[in-house]
């Protein structure tokens, strides 16, 4: 009797010590689980926020690329129109006429491919003086097809804003010559301005549109 005691007490004992085991291990393992789910969330968002952060940048550099749009390339240099800054604006004098107010970028071909070839954001090239580009600030009036030349500036860098520009003058307007330079920078803005759709709004309730189509259609 007291050896069958004996053995049950044992029994019991064994069930003791080694009944939590089972559970202890299942309690481990969810929390490898866990610990393993929450490490590749981490992971997950931060490969996200990468994603993110490198498409932004994409798309401030096409902005950057695109504020300036190509019109033509002569004499060694790419003209080059500024959609930021083009804008329709009412004609001194002329009631409800309006013009297109444009600036034009000329910048050497040579310089223009190695500005394209430099990395993005790069520190470490050696210094360098920038390249030396050119700005021209035109009118154009679709409605007689004319351009004015109102300034040139030469620039090195950031271009300053004391400028010197002819006054405004009807007898400054100039007739197209077919072929010319004038001819193709004309053509060339004002189509780039209808593709962009850039000028902003205006008065009279005409919008960037109304001028793309009316002043376009008077123009090509």
């Amino acid at each position: 009797m007291k050896k069958m005691a004996y053995l049950a007490g044992a029994l019991l004992l064994g069930l003791a010590v080694t009944g939590p085991a089972p559970f202890a291990c299942a309690a481990d393992t969810q929390a490898k689980a866990e610990k393993h789910t929450t490490v590749q969330t981490s992971a997950a968002a931060a490969e996200n926020q990468t994603a993110v952060q490198s498409k932004e940048k994409g798309k401030k550099t096409r902005r950057q690329k695109e504020r300036f749009v190509p019109l033509l390339s002569d004499n060694g240099y790419l003209y080059l129109m500024d959609t930021q800054n083009a804008r329709w604006i009412r004609m001194p004098h002329s009631g409800d006429e309006y013009i297109a107010d444009v600036w034009i970028k000329l910048v050497k071909t040579d310089d223009q491919a190695d500005e394209e070839k430099k990395p993005d954001g790069n520190k470490t090239e050696d210094y360098s003086y920038p390249p030396k580009y050119y700005l021209e600030h035109y009118y154009l009036r679709p409605k007689t097809q004319q351009i004015q030349f109102l300034s040139e500036l030469e620039v090195a860098g950031r271009p300053d804003n004391a400028i010197k520009e002819r006054a405004y003058s009807m007898q400054n307007w100039e007739n197209l010559v077919p072929g010319s330079l004038e001819d193709d920078i004309y053509h060339g803005a004002l189509k780039a301005m209808g593709k962009n759709k850039v000028g902003g709004k205006t008065t009279h309730g005409m919008s960037a549109r109304d001028m793309v189509e009316e002043y376009l259609r008077i123009s090509l």
